[in-house]
């Protein structure tokens, strides 16, 4: 009888001791549905929703972690819309906001009274591990997407994770779990095809830190606050590129900057000509994959695109060739910035001298109306004195300090070199 009651006792401190068994979906999904909202930006007037999207409880229970861009309509216009949240009990009720992180797309909300028991955090699992996200997609009701973690994304300075799994509209601001049930991010965006990204939770952890310390106003002017995130995070940014070493690549008579950092990548953008073309072109496109969601009318911010553009013939006249350089050589900016939010393009054109071959450069800027200091910016530099070669560079960059691009547009002439 002593010999049995011991071995009771030794097999109940084993499992005592042992980890906790991993959760299936199922498990995740009964584990987490009180705890996991829709989070609705309502009309103040018709009191009907204008968007919705996911949250989750964190810290003392009466916090909610979600996307910035699911509630970003509140901050455009907060004495038209207003947060709530709908639990899967049909509990409701109003949400502040407490703090703000713009670059990594995420809100902190806060309610009056306690919504329950907080989510735990965890960093991320090994790459391949499974995960599981849970949202309320197309306000069909709560659900549970199962994939598999991709690890960080470089080209987004480690501030997205792959999710091989499909985030439907709605789901944003959810929460990402591994298989202890522990929040590792937040569903922020998906390409489709079961290509989606989640921020990873040590962000979310900064958020509630700063948002705990009390530096953030609510009651202050939020798009200037947006502003001030964004300008912050894109100065970083530029002064990393330009400490970086810089590589080089080839296209015909100029050697150039390459993929200037892991967020940045160039694919060949040469346009397919027909059989009788009398002309060559040459075309290297590189931009960056790390772009700030701005608003609902400017959308992504934090573009930067490079481009080059090689263009020769032997069988076109010099005036011939002219009209067809001064043709392609169309300046513009790729962004979906809508244009009575901005002021129109401010220009200075001059003629600079790279490896004893002299280009006519030309610089823009338009300003953003409702974002203090925050601008876009081009940069052209045409190569001239050639009777039937051409080369242009553009630099473009949008929702940045005018002021810090010009480092980086220099240091791309100072890179640049002729080869005879």
């Amino acid at each position: 009888m002593a010999r049995a009651v011991a071995l009771i006792v030794l097999v109940c401190a084993s499992l005592a001791a042992a980890p906790s068994a991993a959760l299936d979906s199922k498990g995740i999904f009964e584990f987490n549905e009180s705890r996991v909202l829709q989070i609705r930006v309502l009309n103040r007037e018709t009191g009907k929703k204008s968007s919705i999207g996911s949250g989750f409880i964190v810290g003392d229970g009466r916090q909610i972690a979600t996307n910035y861009h699911v509630i970003g309509q509140v901050i455009l216009e907060p004495d038209t819309y207003y947060i709530t949240y709908l639990g899967k009990d049909g509990r409701e009720g109003e949400l502040r906001l407490l703090g703000l992180d713009v670059a990594r797309d995420l809100a902190l909300l806060g309610a009056d009274d306690s919504l329950g028991e907080a989510i735990a955090m965890s960093p991320l699992p090994p790459r391949g591990a499974p995960i599981f996200a849970m949202g309320n997609p197309l306000d069909l009701g709560l659900t549970i997407a199962v994939g598999t973690n991709g690890g960080l994304l470089d080209q987004t300075d480690a501030s997205r994770i792959l999710f091989s799994g499909s985030l439907n509209p709605g789901m944003s601001g959810g929460p990402t779990f591994n298989e202890d049930g522990e929040a590792i991010g937040i569903n922020v965006a998906t390409a489709r095809n079961d290509i989606s990204f989640i921020v990873p939770s040590r962000f979310l952890t900064e958020l509630m830190a700063q948002a705990a310390s009390g530096a953030f106003d609510a009651a202050g002017d939020l798009r200037a606050e947006v502003a001030r995130q964004v300008l912050d995070y894109e100065r970083n940014y530029i002064a990393q590129l330009l400490e970086l070493e810089w590589p080089h690549l080839d296209l015909r008579h100029f050697r150039l900057p390459g993929a200037i950092s892991p967020t940045v990548r160039c694919w060949d953008n040469s346009a397919k000509l027909s059989a009788v073309a009398r002309y060559r072109r040459f075309q290297i496109r590189c931009t960056n994959q790390n772009h700030v969601y701005l608003d609902e009318d400017n959308k992504f911010v934090g573009r930067l695109t490079y481009e080059y553009f090689w263009l020769e013939s032997d069988e076109l006249n010099a005036i011939q060739f002219y009209n067809l350089y001064e043709e392609l050589n169309k300046d513009q900016i790729e962004s979906k910035v809508n244009r009575d939010l901005v002021s129109n393009f401010n220009c200075r054109t001059w003629f600079v001298e790279v490896s004893a071959q002299e280009l006519k450069s030309n610089l823009c800027r338009r300003e953003y109306v409702e974002y203090p200091g925050m601008s876009d910016v081009l940069f052209t530099a045409a190569l001239t004195g050639h009777a039937r070669q051409g080369f242009f560079l553009t630099v473009s960059m949008t929702g940045v300090d005018f002021r810090t691009t010009l480092p980086l547009i220099t240091r791309f002439l100072e890179h640049a070199e002729w080869k005879p």
